[in-house]
């Protein structure tokens, strides 16, 4: 059972739902943020935010990350490729972070020892930029190119770069976009739903058939014998006609 935790002195200045919801949100930044534009985020949907907190509703859930926005404590922006995308990416604003001590420095360090080959991955990726004239890279976007070569491999680097340069567009950020967005289609594909096949056995399509024409008979029957009757209501009704008009 997962525990929720917040700052006692926290929600006396900010309200107690919006504590738990930044401390909830400073804690998925700091394992999996992903870095862009200068800061950490994490892209998730309300329905995703409601698996965090299944007690409020997504009308709740929302209010509460409108109060966090309007008190400045958290930037609320949508980074997806396609301008269909509507999900909201989440980052705590730099007074956000101040309620949790010593703040985060976005910059990732790509130690040789811990990370393999991922300082001659960003060589590869930083020759290839330079190859197809891209802009040079800002100080923030470092961390993200960092970021790029632990998550995707040169391949993929190399076709989003690409991709991007065919549509004359020589910046960064916009192949790193579609890095992102292909990562997310990638993660939410639904799994194809395995159906089972079995051979019927021979007895029990004989069964079936036996069973559908018994049905069958009794349908036959039945309709047979509302008929009759019909034909029995409308000789009587002929008959009673004609004894009128010779009455008449």
């Amino acid at each position: 059972m997962q525990k929720i935790t917040f700052e006692k002195e926290l929600a006396k200045t900010i309200g107690l739902n919006e504590s738990i919801v930044l401390g909830t949100l400073y804690e998925r930044v700091e394992k999996e943020g992903t870095p862009l534009n200068g800061r950490e985020w994490v892209e998730r949907t309300y329905e995703e935010w409601q698996e965090d907190f299944p007690f409020w509703s997504i009308a709740t859930i929302k209010r509460i990350f409108s109060s966090l926005k309007k008190q400045g404590l958290i930037v609320m922006e949508q980074h997806g490729k396609h301008h269909y995308d509507r999900t909201n990416w989440y980052a705590p604003s730099d007074e956000g972070r101040h309620y949790f001590g010593q703040e985060k420095i976005v910059e990732e360090e790509t130690q040789v020892g811990e990370t393999g080959n991922i300082q001659d991955k960003i060589t590869i990726v930083e020759k290839q930029l330079k190859k197809l004239h891209f802009f040079p890279l800002q100080t923030s976007q470092k961390s993200e190119l960092a970021h790029a070569c632990k998550t995707f491999s040169i391949e993929q680097i190399s076709q989003a770069l690409e991709a991007t340069a065919e549509r004359a567009i020589f910046a960064w950020k916009y192949a790193y976009k579609i890095l992102l967005t292909n990562q997310k289609a990638t993660s939410t594909k639904p799994k194809r739903k395995i159906i089972r096949t079995e051979k019927v056995p021979d007895w029990f399509q004989q069964e079936e058939h036996k069973d559908a024409a018994e049905i069958t008979q009794e349908w036959n029957e039945e309709t047979l014998a509302k008929r009759r009757r019909l034909l029995e209501i409308q000789e009587k009704y002929q008959q009673q006609k004609k004894t009128t008009f010779s009455l008449a």
